[in-house]
């Protein structure tokens, strides 16, 4: 047996992999056929590691602990793929300054802070790309990554370097009274 026979029946219903997805992600039905999408090409991607797994009996583990890190983990590109654009980063960002203003409003205002802040945060000319299609176009890391040619995971980690650099510049600011 080897990944790609295994995807089959990951994508087959009533197999017990079927089974598994349906009590991870219930009652979020409507999203099987994106977490599915996303474990197969985590899989295909990291073919010959599966494969190994596989060998060795340890898939259906795996498999499990796989799933689970892409229904819960606020990272896995499962995450990033089903969430709206307004939760990417926004509702992260603790701004307790803001709660008499309409929910609208907020978000608008919260948009303005962080694009004011990212303006202040040192970067190169990619992370600035990279922001400018995440933030402002919606895009996925994957997308960006497939856009751009360059490896999913080195968007993945450039976005995340200025996420951090962002959310440290807007605390820093809260805290001055900037």
């Amino acid at each position: 047996m080897d990944v790609r026979t295994i995807l089959t029946q990951i994508a087959t219903n009533g197999s017990i992999y079927d089974e598994v997805i349906n009590n991870l992600i219930t009652p979020h039905f409507e999203l099987k056929p994106e977490l599915i999408s996303e474990l197969s090409i985590s899989f295909l991607e990291n073919e010959i590691k599966i494969n190994e797994v596989i060998k060795q009996g340890y898939f259906f583990y795996y498999f499990i602990r796989a799933t689970k890190n892409q229904i819960h983990s606020n990272t896995s590109s499962f995450h990033k793929n089903v969430r709206i654009r307004e939760n990417v980063y926004i509702d992260n960002i603790d701004l307790e300054d803001l709660t008499d203003i309409e929910l609208k409003e907020e978000k608008e205002e919260k948009y303005r802070i962080i694009d004011r802040n990212f303006v202040k945060i040192q970067k190169t000319h990619f992370q600035n790309h990279l922001w400018v299609q995440y933030f402002h176009e919606g895009k996925t890391h994957r997308k960006i990554a497939s856009d751009m040619n360059i490896s999913h995971c080195l968007s993945w980690h450039e976005i995340k370097k200025i996420e951090k650099e962002l959310i440290k510049k807007i605390k820093e600011d809260l805290l001055s009274g900037v």
